[in-house]
């Protein structure tokens, strides 16, 4: 299939039932059975304003426990991150605690050292072109948010020494904070980025970022200014990565192709596992801080799903769907 279409197809499917505003263009008609329009702005797939006014923004307070290992999902239908207890995911568990975001559209979920969460929220109108919210350990009110270098973000991660990495479009970019800071002290460009989305860190504090629309994963060297393609084989439409620090490999997924690749790193461009997806395979995360460490969780858009790997394993052993509408984020951690 020509690049150009599957791009333009990824991008309608990616977006399709999002609560996003911005600017329109026509949907392809291969994808008019799905009954959802997509809209892109500078190259950001989103859907119409109305989803938005839907949705709107629910003030709400509230804690929840941060003693052991949670499962954050970030939900684009119930505008919302749904959070779940690691231990239970086997159960199918309903969620114990519900962070509304602000403006309705939460991809990226990420944490500090301080058990801070942050959610990256991709709904913009006009001039606003997203932000970054920030709700302290254990709370799901709203304390901070972040948007001068913000441009419709999507993939987040945060190193060791609190500096917060946040893909953005217009331009194709990735901005740097430092721990504290609401003003990017870095904005990387250029080396072949197109449609950056997902990032992960390793243990070196090197970033993964996965892109689609250059069907590429990139990586930025540890207090590195560009990018390097990794050149990785049989990558289908890069969305998320994932780095199981434990053993040092990288979990992609791919998307409309349908499949979740890992790569060993350093070792070789060639996948060492393919995983036949369900439909979509979209979010990946992976467990680094608690227990049980290197545990996986992927999304799909098409079954409305998070499916959960054993560490070492190939074979998801729960699937949960309780609560789950259109899973865009994901974060396995102890906070």
């Amino acid at each position: 299939m020509d690049k150009l279409l599957r791009r333009a197809l990824i991008m309608a499917a990616l977006f399709g039932f999002a609560g996003c505003g911005g600017g329109m263009t026509s949907q392809p008609s291969s994808l008019a059975s799905q009954g959802a329009p997509a809209f892109v702005h500078s190259g950001v797939p989103v859907a119409p304003p109305l989803m938005l006014r839907a949705f709107g923004h629910k003030s709400t307070s509230g804690k929840y426990p941060t003693k052991k290992s949670l499962l954050f999902e970030g939900d684009q239908d119930e505008a919302a991150v749904n959070i779940y207890q690691t231990a239970a995911l086997a159960k199918n568990p309903a969620p114990i605690a519900t962070i509304h975001v602000a403006h309705g559209c939460p991809y990226g979920v990420a944490t500090d050292k301080k058990g801070t969460i942050y959610v990256a929220d991709n709904c913009g109108s006009g001039s606003f072109v997203g932000d970054v919210e920030e709700f302290p350990k254990g709370s799901t009110t709203l304390k901070t948010t972040i948007t001068e270098g913000i441009s419709y973000p999507i993939g987040m991660a945060i190193d060791k020494s609190g500096t917060l990495y946040v893909t953005g479009y217009d331009p194709a970019s990735i901005s740097e904070y430092p721990a504290g800071a609401t003003s990017p002290s870095k904005v990387i460009t250029g080396g072949g980025l197109t449609d950056p989305a997902g990032i992960a860190l390793d243990g070196s504090g090197n970033l993964y970022i996965a892109d689609f629309g250059a069907t590429a994963v990139f990586e930025l060297p540890a207090g590195g200014s560009s990018v390097t393609n990794l050149g990785l084989q049989d990558l289908g439409e890069p969305i998320a990565a994932a780095v199981d620090v434990k053993t040092g490999d990288l979990w992609e997924t791919g998307g409309s192709e349908d499949a979740i690749n890992v790569y060993q790193l350093r070792s070789s461009t060639s996948p060492i596992k393919t995983i036949t997806g369900d439909g979509f395979p979209y979010a990946i995360g992976s467990e680094n801080k608690g227990k049980p460490k290197g545990e996986i969780v992927e999304s799909d858009i098409d079954t409305h799903a998070v499916y959960a790997f054993a560490p070492g394993s190939y074979t998801p052993f729960a699937t949960l769907t309780n609560g789950i509408e259109q899973p865009t984020g994901l974060l396995i951690t102890r906070p």
